[in-house]
């Protein structure tokens, strides 16, 4: 019963900002909306926010358990994309609300649980630390994330599978030579 609830509220705030942004969504809208009781919402979570930060966290998770054995790159960042244009109402009522680090952090979680698949996939047979590894994941979740920022901002006009495929090339085969970059550099310091 308790994970009922805790979608129900989910899908209900869902729903609500498709047409009102975060800022006017109240803790009795969403449990009118699902039918649950303010007291229900208070047992899982703090506040709105914290309910968000759940649906995220939940959708993190289940593209991660898709991806992140056979670290499809492309795959798992155009299923995040697809979730991100899919429901691109409520992203833009948060993005656009006080909470922007919401979108933020769910778009951080995926990009650098995938880059250090990827990285660490292509790390194989070389000679790197994993300083190196870090230090190159970084840089290609970094990448990654201000782009769909910018990506975001702008309204969500290109696909999310041609934007998959432009991520996928740019980095295809620029891996290593960041892992030997990024070693050099761990032995500056």
């Amino acid at each position: 019963m308790s994970k009922l609830s805790q979608q129900a509220m989910a899908e209900a705030i869902m729903d609500l900002l498709q047409d009102r942004p975060l800022d006017k969504i109240t803790i009795k809208d969403i449990t009118d909306h699902c039918g649950l009781t303010r007291n229900t919402f208070y047992y899982h979570f703090h506040d709105v926010y914290e309910l968000l930060r759940w649906i995220f966290e939940e959708k993190t998770s289940e593209i991660m358990r898709r991806y992140q054995d056979d670290g499809d790159w492309e795959g798992g960042l155009e299923e995040t994309l697809n979730y991100l244009y899919e429901n691109q109402q409520m992203i833009r009522h948060i993005y656009e609300s006080i909470s922007d680090e919401l979108v933020v952090r769910f778009i951080n979680e995926v990009m650098m649980r995938h880059a250090k698949v990827i990285v660490g996939r292509e790390a194989r047979g070389m000679v790197c630390s994993e300083k190196a590894i870090q230090i190159a994941s970084e840089i290609y979740m970094s990448a990654a994330i201000n782009n769909v920022i910018t990506w975001i901002q702008g309204g969500m006009k290109d696909t999310p599978e041609h934007l998959a495929q432009a991520y996928n090339t740019i980095f295809r085969g620029t891996i290593g030579p960041m892992l030997e970059s990024a070693e050099q550099v761990t032995k500056i310091g």
